[in-house]
């Protein structure tokens, strides 16, 4: 599962970086990535619990946002996409093919950026 694989990389990286050990972690994953939540929590706590790592962790779902290179509208997905199976599959893969599915409210234009809402990230304090 894509779930596990991405927390094996957040565990991973903990362990490798004495600067993140011992902190209060925000693992933040982008909506395009459409991660399952409660997967990716529970793998997370499978994966801690033979560590010595002690961390908090809270994870945060970033809303995905983009900014159109036609017109400079800024939209977000809940303005522009109803998602079915196949649309989350294909942007869950490669979150660039939210172009094929996307235009712009305003203009529509499929010449836009994303600006948030990909990937997965580490914040510490």
């Amino acid at each position: 599962m894509h779930e596990w694989a991405l927390a094996e990389s957040v565990v991973k990286t903990v362990e490798l970086n004495d600067e993140l050990k011992n902190k209060k972690i925000d693992v933040i994953v982008g909506e395009l990535q459409d991660v399952d939540i409660e997967v990716f929590e529970f793998a997370l706590n499978e994966l801690m619990k033979n560590k010595e790592i002690k961390m908090k962790l809270r994870i945060v779902v970033e809303e995905s946002s983009f900014k159109c290179n036609n017109c400079g509208f800024e939209f977000s997905m809940k303005e522009v996409l109803k998602r079915n199976k196949m649309e989350r599959e294909n942007i869950h893969f490669i979150p660039e093919m939210v172009k094929a599915f996307v235009k712009c409210p305003k203009c529509k234009s499929i010449d836009f950026e994303i600006i948030k809402g990909r990937g997965v990230k580490l914040s510490y304090e």
